[in-house]
Order: C-alpha cells, then structure tokens, then sequence
C-alpha cells in the first residue's frame, strides 16, 4: 500500500510539472492571441485583462500589410523543400544501395560539411549569389535552400533506406524494371514518411530564416515575412500594437497547418529511422 502511494504521488509530481512546462510554453501565445485583439489603450491600460471589446479589425489590417511577405515564404518555403526532397531522395538512395568507389569518403565529407556554422560561410555565400546575379530574386532562397538543406537530407534518406529491403529492388529489376522506376514507384513511395519529416523540417527552417533574406533581398515585394514584421513595426511603430499582434498570429498559420497536416507523417519518419544511425 505505501509503494501504491509513492508511486501516485511521483505520478502526481510528473503531472503537474508537465502541466507547468506546457502552461509556460503556452503563455507567450495567449498572450499573443489575446493582445491582437485590443488596442493600444487596452495594452497599456489593463495589460493582463481581456479584450473588451475585442477588436477583429486588427486582423484585417494586419493581413492588407503582410499578406504580399506571407504568399512570398510559402512559395520559397514550398519551392525550396520540394527540391532538397527530390535532390535528397536521390542521393540518399545511391549512397544506401549502390557501391561506387570512395562511396564511404565522400558520405564522411558531406557530414563534416554539417559542422561548419552556417555563419562563417554567410558572407562567401552572398559573395557567390551576387556574382552569379541571384541576388533580389527569389531565386536566392529557393537556391539556397536546395543546396544547404541537401546535406542533411541525404543524411536522413541514407539512413532511412538503408532500411529498405534490397530483396524487393532486385526482385523489380528482374521482372524488368528501370533504375529509374524502381526509384519513383518503389524507393519513393516507400520513403513518404522520411520525406514529409524532410518537407517539414526544410520548410520551418526558410520560414523563420531572417539573416539570409535581410541580406540578400533588398525589394521589399520579394521580401519574406520574418524581416516584414520588423518593416511592418516600422511601419506601424508604437501606435497600433494591436494590429502588430496580430501579424505576428497571421504569420504563425501557415506553419500550424503544416504540422497539423504532416504531424502523422512527420512522427512515422522520426520512429522509423529518421534519426537512426
């Protein structure tokens, strides 16, 4: 009975700490959502109280300045992840099941690419895409994204279909497949799992990137929507916080609906030897 007792009350304790963190880790975002919906003489004064009444317009003119940054990262955002996958998916499945000489060497190599900081490679980098005329296009993040996240997009792939039964790709090239059929019908839809962790991943990373874009995008049509924010605080300044909450809930959607709808998919890959090595 008293061993009964220890363990409701350790159960207890782990409940309730939980519920802490989870309750810590939500009050930045009611407290988002709360303050989109006042206006600044609510803000300043009933800082903790609730909207009253709650003003929906700042929603509305929160979205008429933001929604050009908003179209401009899902696209890159979409674009970019789109070309790591397919990039990815093809070389994490030459390095899993062929053999090639210094195969071993180069898979080394481009893990140790993984260990540089990205910042020491940040100004050769705006160097390279200004040379070549990337520059204030949107080319310059989809590029960017293609090429930075591929290293650990092979990583993930490789280690994913090293899984994959090597019985069923040779059974399909006896009854006659291609190389490239059996990659597109067979190791690819195989690999959705690891694929979907790979989209969401990439995707998070170029929505929430602020120094690349700041860097090298100067027109502010082409512009994503972490460094809109801050051109819509200037914007804005301190006269309207409000509708400044509420960009900043506006902006947040998007990455919401992706893990609502790749959640699945997003675990599957992690279980079943995303992280494996």
């Amino acid at each position: 009975m008293h061993i009964l007792k220890s363990i409701n009350v350790r159960q207890l304790v782990i409940v309730l700490l939980l519920a802490l963190l989870v309750f810590l880790t939500l009050v930045p975002i009611l407290f988002m959502v709360v303050s989109s919906l006042k206006s600044n003489a609510q803000i300043i004064g009933n800082f903790w109280g609730l909207p009253s009444p709650a003003r929906w317009s700042n929603y509305g003119e929160a979205l008429r300045t933001i929604w050009r940054y908003l179209v401009n990262t899902v696209v890159y955002a979409v674009a970019g992840s789109v070309c790591v996958m397919a990039l990815s998916s093809l070389t994490g499945y030459i390095f899993a099941k062929k053999t090639f000489p210094g195969k071993d060497f180069l898979f080394l190599m481009m893990l140790a690419i993984m260990m540089i900081p990205g910042v020491l490679t940040l100004i050769p980098s705006y160097v390279l895409y200004k040379n070549i005329g990337l520059t204030d296009t949107p080319w310059v993040i989809i590029v960017s994204c293609a090429a930075g996240g591929q290293i650990f997009g092979t990583f993930l792939c490789r280690t994913f279909m090293s899984g994959l039964p090597s019985e069923l790709f040779e059974a399909a090239r006896i009854d006659g497949a291609t190389e490239a059929r059996v990659f597109l019908r067979i190791v690819v839809p195989l690999s959705l799992p690891i694929l979907a962790t790979l989209f969401i991943m990439q995707s998070v990373g170029v929505y929430n990137d602020y120094i690349w874009p700041l860097l090298t995008i100067q027109d502010s049509h082409m512009q994503v929507i972490s460094v809109g924010l801050t051109i819509f605080t200037k914007q804005f300044g301190v006269t309207d916080k409000g509708t400044q909450f509420a960009a900043y809930a506006i902006s947040s959607l998007p990455l919401l609906l992706i893990f609502s709808f790749g959640m699945k998919y997003y675990i599957q890959g992690m279980t079943q030897g995303a992280l494996k090595l």
